[in-house]
C-alpha cells in the first residue's frame, strides 16, 4: 500500500507546473511516503542560495517547499480533493551549510479533516533527524464541491 502511495503523491507532485510551483523545479526527490501516517519525506541538498544572511534556510525557501510538498500530501490523503491555504508559518531554527542534505518530513491530518486540513513540515539533517534546522505549519480550507458565485450588494 505504501508504494501505491508512495506512487500517487510522486505523480500528483510531478503534474504540478513549474511556471507556478517555484518548489517543481527544484531537485527534491521523494524518498517515503506513508499512507497510514498520512506522511511523505523528501530528500535535496541545500545549494549557498538557498541559505539566507543568517546562516539558516531561507524562510521564503521553507515556505515554497512547505506548501508545494504539504498541499501535495494533503491532495493525496483526500482523493484529489484541492484546498486553499488560510495560513502558512515558517521558522527557520539552526545554522545550516552548502552542501547539506537535509529531508522534508511532512505529515497531514487524516483524510476529510473539515474543514481544515492541517499539515507539518520539519526540516532535518538526513542523517539526524533530531537535528531540526527549520519548522512549518500548513493549515488549508476544502474548496467546495460545486462552484458558487458570490453576489456582492451594489
Amino acid at each position: 500500500m505504501d508504494e501505491e502511495f508512495r506512487q500517487l503523491v510522486d505523480t500528483t507532485a510531478r503534474n504540478k507546473d513549474s511556471v507556478y510551483y517555484y518548489t517543481a523545479a527544484l531537485e527534491t526527490q521523494l524518498v517515503e511516503a506513508s499512507a497510514a501516517n498520512h506522511s511523505v519525506t523528501v530528500e535535496l541538498t541545500i545549494q549557498e542560495t538557498e541559505i539566507g544572511p543568517a546562516g539558516v534556510l531561507d524562510e521564503g525557501l521553507v515556505s515554497t517547499i512547505t506548501d508545494f510538498w504539504t498541499s501535495t500530501l494533503i491532495t493525496a490523503v483526500n482523493g484529489g480533493r484541492g484546498a486553499l491555504t488560510t495560513t502558512l508559518n515558517v521558522q527557520a531554527l539552526k545554522p545550516v551549510c552548502p552542501g547539506t542534505k537535509i529531508h522534508v518530513i511532512c505529515s497531514a491530518t487524516a483524510p476529510n479533516s473539515r474543514p481544515m486540513p492541517f499539515a507539518t513540515a520539519r526540516f532535518v539533517s538526513a542523517t539526524d533527524h533530531n537535528d531540526v534546522l527549520a519548522v512549518a505549519t500548513h493549515t488549508k480550507f476544502f474548496k467546495a464541491a460545486t462552484s458558487q458565485h458570490v453576489k456582492f450588494a451594489q
